[in-house]
């Protein structure tokens, strides 16, 4: 599900010399199996969407009755599917905070979803406006994991880390102090966490849309389970050059971390600490790829490390 705007992502055309091979388009995630399933549910399929993650195939649809709706694919990414834990995320809210799912093929890999109107981003919503509309959406996201889920833990991820020493020797391209720094705090968060819930896990400002049904809601969910407060990490990692451009980028990083606190009733200091080890984290993430990495999550973790512990 995307938005009628861009998503201002790392964009790629998701048509392209890829599906001309017989191979991609016979699998599931491909645009025979969207194309066979929309077909069965009665589906007629619109424009794509051009800026979708590489690999993915989202479009535009009508069903039977010409309401609008949105179809989704992707290809399995096997170890670190994201495809399946997002869809039962949405499952699982049932449209509560989140778009809802209309019809869901899982063998497939094809999700039908309603189509969020108007879909305005939060990427040119004034700043203060956006905090409130991400908040709003943040704080209905609190269900508890259902027994049995298939869930990654948000836990799993401290192995990122000791991955990237084996890949460098060291911190390798990241500040050395910030390396250090963002591990320890993301062992100790996860270890003093509060009750899980099931969280969206990519919650920037390109993934929460204007909604004439909920005010707000949020789309792509990676379903994650985790404490709520994690949640925050993405609301400091991005519309960071905003910070850049003010007269004092510390202080008004200071302040995003008091509003979101505020807005959301969690301890501020716990919010820049998820806030700066999770910058830390995705900038591990990309650190074997020099063509992607932008180093702007290093520039947020450097603000949120000024900034100094909240007494």
């Amino acid at each position: 599900m995307v938005a009628e705007t861009d998503l201002h992502l790392r964009a790629a055309r998701a048509r392209g010399p890829v599906l001309a091979s017989a191979t991609y388009l016979s699998e599931p995630g491909s645009l025979a199996h969207l194309t066979h399933t929309a077909e069965r549910w009665g589906i007629t399929l619109e424009e794509p969407y051009a800026d979708v993650y590489p690999g993915n195939l989202v479009y535009r649809c009508a069903l039977r009755d010409g309401t609008p709706a949105v179809i989704k694919t992707e290809p399995d990414r096997v170890p670190d599917d994201e495809f399946l834990p997002g869809l039962d995320a949405l499952l699982l809210y049932g449209g509560r905070g989140m778009v809802r799912v209309l019809e869901a093929a899982r063998d497939e890999r094809v999700v039908l979803m309603e189509r969020v109107v108007p879909g305005e981003t939060l990427w040119e919503v004034p700043f203060d406006d956006a905090l409130r509309a991400l908040a709003s959406v943040m704080t209905k996201l609190r269900a508890v994991p259902p027994t049995g889920h298939s869930f990654p833990e948000a836990r799993s991820y401290d192995r990122a880390w000791p991955n990237h020493r084996r890949l460098y020797g060291g911190a390798g391209p990241i500040d050395a102090d910030l390396f250090e720094i963002g591990e320890r705090l993301f062992i100790e968060l996860c270890v003093s966490s509060a009750a899980p819930v099931v969280l969206h896990g990519d919650l920037h400002y390109g993934n929460v849309l204007s909604s004439d049904r909920e005010g707000w809601l949020a789309i792509d969910p990676k379903g994650v389970v985790g404490e709520p407060c994690y949640e925050v990490g993405d609301v400091f990692r991005n519309r960071v050059d905003e910070l850049y451009e003010s007269p004092d980028p510390v202080r008004a990083m200071r302040r995003r971390v008091e509003t979101v606190a505020d807005l959301t009733g969690f301890d501020r200091e716990r919010v820049r600490g998820w806030a700066l080890a999770q910058a830390v984290l995705s900038e591990v993430w990309t650190a074997d790829n020099p063509a992607r990495a932008s180093h702007v999550d290093l520039r947020a973790a450097r603000l949120l490390h000024s900034i100094g512990p909240f007494g």
